[in-house]
């Protein structure tokens, strides 16, 4: 058991003070002739039983000071009416409690070899499958035409599943793998800006009210779908969200009941980071009519994040029975097979993400 140093002081000094009032009460009694005495005696005895008893409680393990409103009121009444001897079982009990779990604990785990495991094909193909690609282009070692074309085939894959590989790609020591990866990062993220910029255009020149509002919903999207595929970082991430901010505020204001709107304000939120605005915009969502199926997954995230876990559970419960995205299905599973494990979901879902596993059902 570990605990400050000054504890240890508060330690010996109640137990030190307590043993010596036991001592001078007893030798007190024993040099009594008559009751005259008894009056002195149990005063001293009743202090030093005090004192034995919370140098005792500090030592009793955690899991032992049950329960703590009575505990010290038992072990004072334990060392007042069984002089020393109490005080004796006291200190076995403790020794029992401590070493017997640990003479009777069993290993969960074993050991087993690491397996062997090699990064790139040793026979010649062209295909991919499965994980082949990004084995390919994680390793250095792997001929460099293997890893072009491993790099040529991810190249029209969404960059939402790629982006984070194609960026570690960018300090490849491979000059042609770099500015290939560079290249795919680059083409997606002008195609996105240039429809942007064209959007731009056509609302400097709209007239109408309903047309602005149109475009400044599509707008909106567009930046959305920057962030939302990875293809902008740090400040680029941050101008791009208050972007999609902006034009989804001025699209709301002519279309107020627009659900999808809030809903993508949603989205954009939990992925900030924005707990009390993503919020506000799912309940707009959801009085506009938003269908609740498609945002149960949001609302668990936006529950886990909250720290209300019970929520997330009640929210997964509703999913039971429904046709759901894959991906989705291990953690709809977890969280309707482990009730009150707060502390396990924790771990599990910080590592999954709900967030992402929940876009995909949109």
């Amino acid at each position: 058991m570990l605990w400050p140093v000054w504890w240890n002081a508060v330690l010996y000094k109640f137990a030190f003070s307590g043993i010596t009032l036991e001592l001078g009460a007893l030798l007190l009694f024993a040099e009594s002739q008559g009751l005259a005495f008894l009056g002195i005696y149990l005063p001293l005895h009743a202090a030093g039983s005090l004192l034995i008893a919370m140098a005792v409680k500090i030592l009793i393990p955690p899991r032992y000071q049950q329960p703590q409103r009575w505990l010290l009121a038992y072990l004072f009444c334990f060392n007042f009416f069984v002089p020393l001897v109490g005080l004796l079982c006291a200190a076995l009990a403790i020794a029992v409690g401590v070493w017997l779990p640990r003479l009777a604990e069993r290993r969960r785990f074993g050991t087993t070899a690491a397996p062997r495991f090699t990064t790139h094909r040793n026979h010649e193909g062209t295909g991919f499958r499965g994980g082949q690609v990004r084995a390919q282009l994680g390793n250095s070692q792997a001929p460099l035409d293997h890893r072009l074309k491993a790099l040529v085939a991810v190249q029209d894959t969404p960059a939402r599943t790629t982006g984070a590989l194609l960026r570690d790609l960018l300090a490849d020591p491979t000059d042609d793998i770099r500015l290939l990866a560079y290249g795919i990062l680059d083409n997606k993220e002008k195609q996105i800006t240039q429809r942007i910029l064209a959007r731009k255009s056509e609302l400097q020149q709209a007239a109408g009210e309903q047309q602005r509002a149109d475009l400044d919903q599509r707008i909106a999207e567009l930046y959305w779908e920057l962030i939302y595929q990875n293809l902008v970082q740090g400040d680029m991430q941050l101008f791009s969200a208050e972007q999609v901010r902006l034009h989804a505020r001025r699209a709301l204001e002519a279309l107020p009941g627009s659900a999808g709107l809030w809903f993508l304000l949603a989205r954009l939120e939990l992925q900030m980071g924005q707990v009390d605005a993503a919020e506000e915009a799912l309940l707009q969502a959801q009085q506009g009519g938003f269908a609740r199926e498609r945002m149960l997954p949001y609302l668990a995230e936006l529950r886990f994040l909250q720290r209300r876990h019970e929520e997330v559970r009640a929210l997964f419960a509703e999913l039971r029975g429904r046709p759901g995205v894959p991906a989705l299905l291990p953690v709809r599973r977890y969280w309707l097979g482990t009730a009150g494990r707060t502390t396990a979901s924790e771990t599990l879902l910080e590592s999954m993400g709900v967030a992402a596993e929940a876009e995909l059902a949109s």
